[in-house]
């Protein structure tokens, strides 16, 4: 296996540093609408973390690898229009769902049963994922060095793993911050606001929708 010019370890804290700060700040316009926007508070925030984080991890894996693989000439590929569509419609369709099952909720006439599951949508899931996968292939400097470093390994398995190691510093502080953190406030906002529980919902959605339309058009 070939020699990492920065070890494992190494790219771990950068991911971790990179995580602490750049990154959670960038986060949240993607999830404080939709930690707003859903109930559950800190005891279902993984439903909002664990997908969007899996989209990160395999995005930064799978740049880890294909830096391995194809060289220094991957770092141009992500300079492209389809990351921007990927996260902007990733963002959209996130929107939309909360939009649609806002309404959805006010009609099934309180019924609890009805609302959660649609609270429990599995297309949330899914559009989670995605806005993950988009948020980490989004060109960084530090997304850069790491792929860099992987190009010169030339190995798909050594780019991997160091995509793989930056993608668990990256994603473990935000995945606290907004776990613990966003969930509990976005909790309490809901519950004080609960008269205008609906308008909170929609308003979210809207954020959602224009920043994903402000991503694609860029």
């Amino acid at each position: 296996m070939s020699e990492y010019l920065l070890s494992l370890p190494t790219v771990f804290i950068i991911g971790l540093v990179f995580g602490i700060g750049p990154c959670t700040i960038t986060c949240l316009p993607y999830l404080g609408p939709v930690f707003l926007s859903k109930e559950g508070g800190i005891k279902d925030s993984w439903k909002i973390i664990l997908p969007f984080s899996m989209g990160r991890m395999s995005s930064y894996s799978a740049l880890g690898a294909l830096s391995g693989y194809a060289g220094a000439s991957i770092e141009k590929m992500i300079h492209t229009p389809l990351i921007a569509w990927l996260l902007g419609g990733a963002t959209v369709s996130v929107g939309l769902l909360i939009f649609w099952r806002s309404y959805r909720n006010k009609s099934a006439c309180g019924s609890h049963l009805n609302k959660h599951k649609l609270q429990d949508n599995p297309f949330l899931p899914s559009g989670l994922f995605f806005m993950g996968v988009g948020m980490a292939a989004t060109p960084c400097a530090p997304l850069v060095t790491v792929m860099l470093t992987a190009a010169a390994t030339a190995s798909t398995f050594s780019g991997f793993m160091l995509g793989f190691c930056f993608g668990i510093g990256a994603v473990l502080v935000p995945a606290l911050v907004f776990g613990i953190g966003m969930a509990y406030f976005g909790q309490r906002i809901r519950d004080i606001m609960q008269v205008w529980r609906s308008t909170l919902e929609r308003a979210s959605a809207c954020l959602l929708i224009i920043l994903g339309v402000g991503t694609i058009t860029g």
